[in-house]
């Protein structure tokens, strides 16, 4: 595998916005893990690396149409990054995984848009797209609140200092795959069901004392 730098549209909104609907994920998710890359970590656990691209789409609510988010193929992560106090809720892997690979992306793209920098309403859209999809992958609401406040709180520090390492890999052969073998393949979550309405009140039993 060799470093490379992929091209992608921007990701980032911009103009104002305060929320973010019709989230969907849009495609399944390809992981792979080289067979030397436990022996040569040089961290806590070794990077897994994205397969195939990765898409989801969304809508925010001063948009006509939907908007989509590609992570490129060959991105780098560790997959859920989860502070140490945070270990005892919340899992490296689980239902809140994609959102975390997005979450990862938005976290690093700015460095390869030219002149665009880490600007705090980047971080913020990034930081919400996470809860929205987490919450559409039917995640706990008590774990999203662990994860989504451990971003907000000890997230700043890693979206604003740029990764002077290796972000993206590729096959040097030119293989579909930047790993050797088959990757994990992770199905795209089920839409959430919405939630049941609320029936009105009865009025004959709201007349007691009739």
């Amino acid at each position: 595998m060799r470093a490379y730098t992929p091209q992608f549209d921007n990701p980032y909104p911009e103009g104002e916005w305060s929320e973010i609907t019709d989230f969907v994920y849009a495609s399944n998710l390809h992981l792979c893990r080289a067979m030397t890359a436990v022996q040569t970590r040089t961290g806590e656990d070794a990077n897994y690396v994205l397969a195939q691209s990765y898409k989801v789409s969304f809508k925010l609510d001063t948009d006509t149409v939907e908007r989509e988010i590609e992570v490129p193929k060959g991105m780098l992560t560790d997959l859920s990054s989860i502070p140490p106090g945070f270990r005892w809720a919340v899992n490296r892997v689980g239902p809140h995984l994609e959102a975390t690979i997005v979450h990862d992306f938005l976290y690093i793209a700015w460095q390869d848009l030219a002149g665009h920098g880490a600007r705090d309403e980047d971080r913020k859209f990034a930081d919400e797209l996470m809860r929205v999809a987490m919450k559409e992958a039917k995640v706990s609401g008590v774990q999203i609140f662990l994860i989504h406040s451990a971003v907000s709180l000890a997230g700043g520090s890693a979206f604003r200092n740029a990764d002077p390492g290796t972000r993206y890999v590729e096959d040097e052969t030119g293989g579909d795959c930047p790993c050797e073998g088959a990757p994990l393949v992770v199905p795209a979550p089920p839409p959430a069901e919405p939630e049941p309405d609320t029936p009105d009140s009865d009025p004959d039993l709201d007349n007691d004392d009739d």
